[in-house]
Order: structure tokens, then C-alpha cells, then sequence
């Protein structure tokens, strides 16, 4: 029975990693297709995110990277690294978020939805990510089988 139980755990793993890898590839293809524009960062810090983590407390700090950009003579400001469609913002030790923190000059390239120019992102989820999610979702999937096949 336990072996049922652990297949069929295996195999839906697998199946909701292989669905989100596939959308998540998805919205980002739409994500490549957004307008750029240059903008100006206007704060830097570190902070902790606000985000269910397993890590300890030293490795809960984030960069904080506040940017300025104008679209249609319209002022925004936003606070997104990467886009919020696809991933929650990156965390580590605080050394780690300082040394990430000074990688971005003072103008940064934006990329805007241009449906809605308030929501904006720096940085593209690498494509490795969501195929890393995509394989290993497999793998759940090739496990979840071996334990029906070892009935």
C-alpha cells in the first residue's frame, strides 16, 4: 500500500512540475516581448523577503533595487528584479545580497508590460531554470513508476 501511495505522490509531483515548467516557459516568451526602457535606480538596500522559506534566518536577505522609469511621459516605480510572474524574489546570506546589490549601475535597462507599463521587471528567469524544473519533474515521474512497476 505504501508503495501505491509514494507512486501516486511521485507521479503528481511530477505532472504539477512538468504543467508549471511548461507555463512558466510560456509566460516567459510573452515576457520577452515587453518594451524596454532605461531607468534610474533611486534606492538601494537589504531586506528580508516576506516568503514561506525552509532556510535559517542567515540566509533570508534579499537586494533591494528601487528604479525610476518614465513611459508616455508617465512616471513609475517599481521594486521587481525579476518578473513576479515567474519567481519570488532571490535570497541568501546578507554578503550575498550586498555583492548583488552593487552589481546594478546607477541606469538600469527596464523591461514594461506595455499594457500596463506599472509592472515591470531587471532580469529574465533563465530558460536553464524552468528546464531544470521540467527535468527533474521527469524524474519524479520515472520514480512515481518504478514504484507501481516494483508492486
Amino acid at each position: 500500500m505504501e508503495k501505491i501511495i509514494a507512486g501516486v505522490f511521485s507521479l503528481l509531483i511530477g505532472v504539477v512540475g512538468i504543467w508549471t515548467g511548461f507555463r512558466q516557459l510560456r509566460n516567459r516568451s510573452i515576457l520577452n516581448r515587453w518594451s524596454a526602457t532605461k531607468g534610474k535606480v533611486i534606492e538601494r538596500g537589504i531586506y528580508q523577503p516576506n516568503i514561506p522559506t525552509l532556510s535559517s534566518g542567515g540566509f533570508r536577505y534579499a537586494p533591494l533595487i528601487k528604479y525610476a522609469y518614465h513611459v508616455d511621459g508617465k512616471e513609475f516605480v517599481n521594486d521587481c528584479v525579476h518578473p513576479k510572474r515567474i519567481q519570488t524574489p532571490q535570497h541568501n546570506t546578507k554578503k550575498w545580497a550586498q555583492k548583488r546589490l552593487e552589481s546594478f549601475p546607477d541606469e538600469v535597462t527596464v523591461y514594461y508590460n506595455p499594457e500596463d507599463p506599472s509592472e515591470s521587471f531587471l532580469i529574465q528567469t533563465p530558460k536553464t531554470i524552468l528546464w531544470i524544473v521540467i527535468v527533474a519533474s521527469c524524474f519524479a515521474i520515472l520514480v512515481g513508476l518504478l514504484f507501481f512497476l516494483a508492486r
